[in-house]
Order: structure tokens, then sequence, then C-alpha cells
């Protein structure tokens, strides 16, 4: 069985699994409801003060920043916060759902081939955690079509070649840092062969590795280093590429821009060469287990 037919299989499979439409469903409506909240609080008077910026932010400048023009940037930084642990969970799934299920064994054997397998499986986890971020996106832009059309009609003139350029590299450089973490949820279901052992490996990791990182950065010269080379941080050097209006509020697990700064982390170029070696890393420690991992002996693997 060539590998197209098993990415077909495998896409099959996916799209039809009852979680694959929920996990999109939140992540949509998670869009629509941080977009509703922001257009609330964008019709109060006063502001707070942004200490990044170093001066208040008028709750007027939100409104400014959910309009069509910068939809894409901020629907970006929520999905690459927020959506990340949505494709951690649907990563384990993708890899761990055989397990539980007891098919592990007719898969492999039926495939010819458990690393043709494996691949294509990873391949259409990926592919569809990609198309499930155009999906975020796509809510978000019609919700900023609404906001922008209520409040005095849009103007597409800001859609030239350069822009469009721009959304597509934040887009890609969105997908690119959510990669290290499909794969350590992907990994550890494999590793762990349940579901559950790779939301809970994938989970721990995205919420305790910054909290650990800045106990580290406390610890003196020993350990103050370490946290440049972990995924938080330098997923938060390359976002910080893509450019979020003014006056927007940031979510991130990880360090802010004038905190990256400080603490002498990376270029953008040397960030994205870590987290690649760790997404190779967590990919290369799935397709070894599963290769040497005697299946044939128990229903479970």
């Amino acid at each position: 069985m060539n590998i197209q037919r098993l990415m077909a299989g495998e896409f099959f499979k996916l799209r039809k699994r009852m979680m694959t439409w929920i996990l999109a469903a939140l992540i949509v409506g998670l869009i629509i409801l941080l977009y509703s909240i922001l257009w609330s609080i964008s019709g109060r008077a006063g502001g707070y003060f942004d200490r990044d910026l170093g001066r208040r932010i008028q709750y007027q400048e939100l409104r400014r920043g959910i309009f069509l023009q910068a939809g894409v940037p901020f629907a970006l930084q929520i999905i690459a916060q927020f959506g990340s642990l949505l494709a951690v969970i649907f990563a384990a799934g993708a890899a761990g759902s055989e397990y539980s299920w007891g098919t592990v064994r007719l898969m492999a054997t039926a495939s010819s081939g458990r690393l043709r397998l494996i691949t294509a499986r990873f391949i259409v986890t990926c592919a569809l955690v990609a198309i499930g971020t155009l999906l975020a996106v796509a809510a978000a832009l019609a919700y900023s079509a609404v906001i922008t059309t209520y409040y005095g009609g849009a103007d597409f003139s800001f859609v030239t070649g350069g822009f469009l350029k721009e959304q597509f590299l934040s887009w890609a450089r969105t997908v690119y840092v959510m990669l290290p973490f499909v794969s350590l949820a992907f990994a550890a279901a494999i590793v762990g062969r349940s579901t559950l052992a790779g939301v809970g490996v994938g989970l721990a990791v995205t919420f305790l590795e910054p909290l650990i990182g800045s106990l580290m950065r406390l610890g003196g010269a020993r350990w103050e280093s370490v946290p440049n080379y972990l995924i938080s941080a330098n997923r938060s050097v390359v976002l910080a590429q893509n450019k979020l209006p003014v006056g927007l509020p940031e979510f991130s697990f990880g360090p802010s821009k004038n905190e990256l700064a400080r603490q002498g982390a990376f270029s953008a170029e040397g960030a994205a060469i870590i987290i690649a070696i760790y997404t190779i890393s967590f990919i290369a420690l799935a397709f070894i287990v599963y290769r040497r991992r005697d299946i044939t002996s128990s229903s479970n693997g």
C-alpha cells in the first residue's frame, strides 16, 4: 500500500472523528468569544497602562486593532497560544487512538510497513492542524469584516502584495511553532500507548516549561541561560516576528518581547533551528519506538 493511499485513509478517519470537529469548533468559538469581548471593551471610556510600551492604551485603540486590516495578526496570536493546546489533544488522539481501540496490530500489518503508516499519520495530523488554523483565521476575518462594516464600512486599499505576503509568513510562523508540541504529543502517545499519555505530556510541557524556565533564570549564572534553549522562549522569539497591532493584549505562555531582549535570547533564525531540532527529535523518537515495538503479542501493542 503506497503512502498516498495511507494518507487518504488517515485523512478519512480523522475527518470522520467527532473529536476533530469539536476541537475545530472550540478554536473558532474562542476566536469569536475574544473578539466579542474586545468589541465590548473598546466601546468603554478610559484605558490601561501597557508596561511593554511604557504608555497608557486607550480602550478605543482596541477597536482599531480588531478591524479587518489587523484581524489576521490578532487571530494568529490566539491560535499560537490556545490553539497549541487543542493541537496537542488532536495529535495525541491521532497517534494513541489505535491503541485504545485495539486496532494497532491490524493497521500496522495491513499497511505493508509500519514506517509508512506512521509517516502518513503524522503528515495528515500536521496538515489538519494547519487547516484548523486557516479555519480559525477565516472566522476572525469574517468577524473583523462585520466589525469594520458596522463602524463605517470596509476599505480594502490595504490589501497589497506586501500585506498578503506578511500575513502568509505570520501564518507559517504560527504553524511552525506549533510543530514541536504536535510532535511531542504524537510521540508521547506512541511511547505511552495511549491518547492520555500524549495529552498529559503535551499539556504538561506547554504549561510547566515556561514556569520552570522562569525559576531557572532566578537560579544564578549556572541556570539563567538554560531557558534560552527551551521551546517556550524560542517559540516567543519566532512569534515576535509577527506584527501585532499596538494596543492589543498579548496572550503568551512565554516571555514578552522586552523580556526576550533582556534575557539574551537567540535570533529568529537561531530560534527556528532550535524548534526544528526539538520537532525532529520527537518525530525520530516516535518512529524508533513504533518500529521496534512488538505489536503481535497483545492487542494494545
